[in-house]
């Protein structure tokens, strides 16, 4: 969905800036719904079509967690949602985990907010198409047997916007390089992603690109899942199997 199309409901408890965000995107998208707190945004959702929330995290009444858990035990055709928060509220880890899309810090930049947005809005292969110049960035090998074998020994877990892997290697938080080879599948997922948080030996990547020989699979295997980016490779396994 392009941004012009889409409703944004913006969920801050802070008048001057659900205002100044709402100048920001007022112009260039169908329509912009603000609320005060998190069950003001569940009436609002309960009254429109939303395509996408952005919401703090720390608010009175109703925070931004506690607004996506009830989105997520409602069953609606779950709009995208990007937090924001001045605070430490939660690790980026859980937050992919529980489905956000996006973890941004106040102060927010107005042009790095809306490209994110317009990120959300996309479908995968969409945002999957721009290649980066990553030469200089470190590559994310593995050779597997089979998607069947990364789902039995927990070596995987894939959610919709990218996946959580084991990180024998320490790669560190940024853009990297990935090829992740199945050779009973006969596929090769090649691409570029961001490294969004790196834990206990695991790390989560979130997709920023896939050539396109793995586009088409890589949506496969991105389909459906609750999670954005698992919080650890023991999540359920959304791979369709070949």
């Amino acid at each position: 969905m392009q941004l012009k199309n889409a409703s944004i409901l913006l969920v801050d408890d802070e008048p001057m800036l659900r205002e100044i965000m709402k100048q920001w995107f007022q112009l260039i998208v169908k329509q912009v719904f603000c609320a005060g707190d998190g069950a003001q945004a569940l009436q609002v959702l309960d009254e429109n079509r939303i395509d996408l929330v952005i919401t703090d995290i720390r608010m009175p009444v109703m925070d931004g967690i506690t607004l996506l858990k009830n989105i997520k035990a409602r069953g609606w055709d779950t709009p995208g949602l990007i937090f924001i928060t001045g605070f430490a509220d939660i690790e980026a880890r859980d937050a992919y985990d529980m489905g956000a899309e996006a973890l941004l810090e106040k102060p927010i930049d107005c042009d790095f907010l809306i490209e994110v947005a317009r990120r959300s809005l996309s479908e995968s292969w969409e945002r999957w198409e721009t290649q980066l110049d990553l030469s200089a960035s470190p590559v994310l090998t593995r050779i597997f047997r089979s998607l069947g074998s990364v789902r039995q020994e927990h070596r995987v877990a894939f959610g919709r916007g990218g996946f959580c892997i084991e990180n024998p290697e320490s790669l560190e938080e940024g853009l990297i390089n990935i090829t992740l080879e199945f050779i009973a599948d006969g596929y090769v997922l090649v691409g570029q992603g961001v490294i969004r948080w790196s834990q206990e030996n695991q790390i989560g990547v979130e997709l920023t690109f896939v050539a396109e020989t793995s586009r088409a699979r890589a949506v496969q295997l991105t389909k459906g899942g609750s999670a954005f980016i698992p919080r650890t490779t023991e999540s359920e396994y959304q791979a369709l199997a070949a």
